[in-house]
């Protein structure tokens, strides 16, 4: 993570804090909330095994149980619709993750990964932890704020469209970029969606978080509920640019020297497929 993403999730923690002091002392903080809180905070934990897997195995399942939390506690269409997405998004991405720590290809990865978790201080985990604590919290905050509708706005029903064609376009690249690593784990894939496209997985990841954003701003009464839905997706939206940066200046760096990889970088877009 770079320095100035680490600057904006810094502030985004900051913000979060500052909204949950603020509904607490209004009594705005609900029983469901302090739950939300109490399994990402469990579900973060993970950082503590490997702190890699705070980013993709908690992050899914904060995302199943907080999607069916707010759709039991709350049950109406609106639940019902963005909880279905979040949970179907959420057992996506355990599944994926779960198969890719065990895949061959990423068998390298790995190893690497265990030594730098090795290395990695206590305390710099303990900062891990309470910061995704309450990324995890707020992220699906906007289908809390959803849940008070007793029908399906049009914000609500695009927002959720979205989503779940985020999900849709994220799974198909993971599972052709892991399709792609098994048969060469050592070059970079230009099969299917990445044919003309460099990172079709990021701008799916990218879709989720905008269809959150699209329910928080349709359904935010007031402005402490605007902060509380947009926070979260909003630093995601962020971050997700900023990897699809980072991972090209990456592969230039690892293949420039490659004319396979030019002529694909000149014919593919990054966020975007480019024709």
């Amino acid at each position: 993570m770079g320095k100035s993403i680490r600057l904006v999730f810094s502030v985004c923690a900051l913000v979060m804090l500052i909204v949950f002091g603020w509904r607490v002392a209004q009594g705005t903080w609900s029983t469901v909330n302090w739950t939300m809180l109490a399994i990402s905070a469990t579900a973060c934990l993970l950082v503590f095994v490997r702190f890699v897997f705070i980013f993709n195995f908690s992050y899914a399942v904060c995302a199943i149980l907080n999607g069916a939390l707010i759709w039991i506690a709350r049950p109406g269409p609106a639940t019902a619709l963005i909880g279905g997405v979040a949970i179907v998004y959420g057992l996506r991405l355990f599944w994926f993750t779960w198969a890719r720590t065990r895949s061959e290809s990423y068998a390298a990865r790995m190893q690497n990964v265990a030594v730098v978790d090795k290395e990695m201080p206590a305390p710099a985990k303990l900062i891990l932890w309470f910061m995704c604590t309450w990324l995890m919290t707020f992220h699906l905050m906007a289908l809390w704020l959803a849940a008070g509708r007793v029908e399906l706005s049009a914000g609500i029903v695009i927002g959720a469209v979205v989503m779940l064609a985020g999900t849709l376009l994220e799974g198909i690249a993971d599972w052709q970029k892991q399709r792609g690593k098994r048969s060469a784990p050592d070059r970079f894939v230009t099969d299917g969606l990445f044919a003309r496209w460099r990172h079709p997985n990021y701008l799916g990841e990218i879709l989720v978080q905008a269809g959150l954003l699209v329910i928080a701003v349709t359904c935010a009464v007031t402005f402490d509920d605007f902060l509380a839905g947009v926070i979260s997706p909003l630093y995601i939206f962020i971050l997700m640019i900023a990897e699809s940066r980072r991972v090209d200046d990456y592969q230039a760096s690892r293949y420039g020297a490659d004319p396979l990889w030019v002529d694909y970088r000149g014919r593919s877009g990054s966020l975007f497929p480019k024709f």
